[in-house]
């Protein structure tokens, strides 16, 4: 199970680590917390014939506003290999506003609904310094605890949901060195700090398959793709892996990086 915060988290942070796990015959499951900000350039004319805005003040919008990045994720999802999306209707960039109990319950739902053996989710510094990218990982840690104890939220979960205690719980990190290729190109407050990780997944030809799904997010980058203007060997190198963190497990693996032994899999240790 990955949880994110935005659509487009799914492809550009986790993209290789689920394409991984579904060409393994993994159950991929990915909740995201919110539908995404509009791109405000599409309000200012209609890009090809199309149905009206619910919000008559503008109809020349050619999409309802609040479905085209939804829709991007969906291809984009469909495209890596994940059997089921959950999308919990979160306004973008309100998330650590919003009720931490109530955002830890309604990701205590999917856990036990789908049962993962592996989350991965955001850290604490969430990669890019995004408040929202900071609250979900929060609380998909604090959700990975409470889905175990039999009473966490009984009284306001479907009855037939019992606790279920996942195996190990994934922080993704983007250490600096991974960075440093990229030069003026990196954003402000991206990275996380070298020696955090504990799982690096080379990705081989599903680096294309991340690529391929990034592309689905026209609306944040672009019909020309968010890596139009690199170099290939520059891109490739970027996309070439990704990297986490342990942060929790149940098995008998130490979690964080220090002392924890390098993985080769986020299976390991899995019967």
């Amino acid at each position: 199970m990955v949880v994110v915060a935005h659509p487009g988290d799914e492809a550009f942070g986790f993209g290789g680590a689920i394409a991984q796990a579904a060409a393994t015959g993994a159950y991929v499951v990915v909740v995201c917390a919110t539908r995404g900000a509009f791109d405000r350039r599409l309000l200012d004319r209609a890009p090809a014939p199309g149905g009206r805005n619910r919000s008559f003040q503008r109809p020349v919008v050619w999409r309802n506003l609040d479905t085209v990045r939804e829709d991007e994720l969906r291809r984009s999802v469909a495209l890596l290999g994940v059997r089921v999306l959950r999308m919990l209707d979160y306004a973008e960039d309100g998330l650590a506003k919003v009720d931490f109990g109530e955002l830890v319950g309604r990701l205590v739902q999917p856990i036990r609904m789908h049962r993962p053996e592996v989350v991965l989710t955001f850290g604490p510094e969430g990669v890019t310094g995004d408040a929202d990218h900071v609250a979900v990982g929060r609380a998909a840690g604090a959700a990975f605890e409470r889905a175990g104890e039999p009473l966490a939220y009984e009284d306001d979960l479907e009855e037939d949901q019992v606790a279920w205690r996942a195996a190990k719980l994934y922080q993704l990190v983007v250490p600096a060195s991974a960075i440093t290729p990229l030069g003026d190109r990196a954003p402000a407050a991206f990275g996380s700090p070298d020696g955090s990780d504990t799982l690096t997944l080379e990705l081989g030809e599903l680096a294309g398959i991340k690529l391929a799904a990034i592309a689905r997010h026209v609306s944040q980058t672009g019909s020309a793709g968010p890596f139009h203007d690199w170099r290939p060997e520059v891109r490739d190198a970027f996309l070439a892996t990704e990297h986490y963190r342990l942060a929790r497990s149940n098995l008998p693996i130490p979690a964080g990086a220090a002392g924890s032994p390098s993985e080769t899999a986020l299976w390991d240790g899995l019967p």
